[in-house]
């Protein structure tokens, strides 16, 4: 009877712990810049935060995309977290198409597969099953977005909230005082003025605060020191993405304003997406976004790194 009401406290302490935990999806375009599998590695190594319910890949060779989701997950013991591809659209251009370095990293792994739902079905699903629980990560192109919002015109209402790697509002690439037409918008601007008029909670993790998270040369010789699964991972994928340049973490930074709110100011705006692909802000208007206005950089870099280094990830 002991051993029983034992059993049944610890099944209690489990249950508990996970509806504690935010729950969340990331759709990303992981292959191309380095800084989505820096906010995969951040989410993962999050899991005490995190229920994470699957990763979905956007934009141009989504296949390959997901194989490189699922060596990582591979790699860091949790296979187990879905993976869906959202609609490929290499055809697009040569940029979409591009068989981008990081890609050789996990060419022909197959132990882990995606599965076969489509990305956009994916996150309608867990969406309704979970509505108003999910936080939904977006930090690449938002075709899946607009898949989405094609097929389901209510299901992105049903996030939490989105946090998107999306736009430039007051600042542009490199802390420029000029906006720019910032990637994941002009990549795809069509589905990027449906993703803005959706009606869901946003949260812009925008140019403002992304741009001047820099991933040195000494914090990237100080991630190869621990020599883990993961940061072995992290390593190996910055060398192919390039052996010289600085990245800039800029969807990190997506992951951040959920872990670590207390790091950043935001600002409600109204959003509009013109057809070059820069995000303007109307203030005659009803705010229909948050967005991001200020980050404490230095503390920010400093807990992902501690984050990165104290994870035991791995098979």
């Amino acid at each position: 009877m002991k051993k029983l009401q034992f059993l049944l406290l610890l099944s209690l302490i489990f249950f508990t712990l996970q509806a504690q935990k935010q729950k969340v999806i990331l759709d990303c375009d992981l292959g191309d810049d380095i800084d989505d599998a820096y906010a995969v590695a951040l989410m993962l190594s999050s899991t005490d935060k995190f229920e994470i319910l699957g990763i979905t890949t956007c934009y141009g060779r989504t296949n390959d995309r997901a194989e490189l989701a699922c060596k990582m997950l591979y790699e860091t013991g949790l296979e187990k977290i879905p993976v869906a591809m959202g609609r490929n659209t290499s055809n697009k251009n040569d940029r979409a198409n591009w068989y981008a370095e990081q890609y050789y990293w996990s060419k022909g792994f197959d132990k882990v597969k995606p599965i076969k739902q489509s990305g956009a079905d994916f996150i309608i699903e867990q969406l309704h099953k979970y509505p108003n629980e999910v936080i939904l990560f977006s930090v690449g192109p938002v075709t899946n977005m607009k898949d989405i919002i094609e097929k389901d015109p209510q299901a992105l209402k049903l996030a939490k909230k989105i946090i998107a790697m999306f736009g430039s509002f007051y600042i542009g690439y490199n802390g420029s005082p000029t906006i720019n037409a910032e990637w994941n918008v002009v990549a795809d601007v069509e589905s990027a003025k449906k993703f803005v008029n959706s009606g869901a909670n946003i949260v812009y993790a925008g140019l403002d605060i992304t741009a001047f998270v820099k991933w040195d040369k000494a914090l990237r010789e100080k991630l190869l020191y621990r020599q883990s699964p993961l940061t072995n991972a992290l390593c190996g994928l910055t060398t192919l993405w390039s052996y010289e340049r600085t990245p800039t973490l800029f969807d990190a930074v997506a992951i951040g304003m959920a872990l670590y709110p207390d790091l950043f100011k935001t600002e409600k705006v109204f959003v509009e997406v013109d057809d070059k692909g820069y995000t303007r802000i109307d203030k005659t208007k009803t705010p229909n976004a948050e967005i991001g206005v200020s980050i404490n950089t230095e503390e920010f870099l400093k807990r992902i790194m501690d984050v990165y280094l104290k994870q035991n990830l791995g098979r």
